[in-house]
């Protein structure tokens, strides 16, 4: 038997797979990145990222997207966007 096992939720016609975690990988994450982690799949590459919650979610992503707004001309495209939503 595998570690995966396969369901279906007959009400919303769902299907979905469990996979059980040994309590040493979960103490190995607990250690690593602490009590409180989010679980993320990604549907495209079916794969399952783990990632420790940062204090604050504000902090965590302030920034992002910077390098993209210099290159697309910042406050002026900005400007030149919303001026083009009057015409």
């Amino acid at each position: 038997m595998g570690i995966a096992k396969e369901y279906k939720d007959e009400i919303n016609n769902n299907e979905y797979k469990i996979i059980r975690v040994s309590a040493e990988i979960i103490d190995l994450i607990k250690e690593k990145l602490g009590d409180e982690v989010l679980w993320v799949y990604d549907d495209e590459t079916k794969e399952l990222f783990l990632f420790k919650k940062p204090e604050s979610f504000t902090d965590a992503l302030a920034g992002l997207g910077e390098e993209m707004w210099k290159n697309a001309g910042g406050v002026d495209y900005i400007k030149q966007e919303r001026d083009s939503w009057e015409n």
